[in-house]
């Protein structure tokens, strides 16, 4: 991983912490890297985009927003 991705994976992490939200994973794709959170601040969920999973008949709501360069996303309860 290089030292440019890792300086936006702290500072998204650092924002996300400013906000209140709890980081739960990062994973490092190839083109940017992703967050996973618990539950958004409502900064994110004014931007985010919403995204229907239906996975064996269940429906759950998945949401994805961008903090910098890092994509950030959380599932709805």
């Amino acid at each position: 991983m290089s030292e440019t991705i890792s300086f936006q994976v702290e500072r998204a992490r650092k924002w996300l912490a400013q906000q209140g939200c709890k980081v739960v994973t990062v994973h490092h794709a190839k083109k940017r890297p992703v967050i996973s959170i618990d539950v958004a601040c409502p900064l994110l969920q004014r931007t985010a985009v919403q995204l229907i999973e239906n996975n064996n008949g269940q429906r759950s709501m998945r949401y994805s927003a961008r903090v910098g360069e890092c994509l950030v996303h959380w599932h709805s309860n």
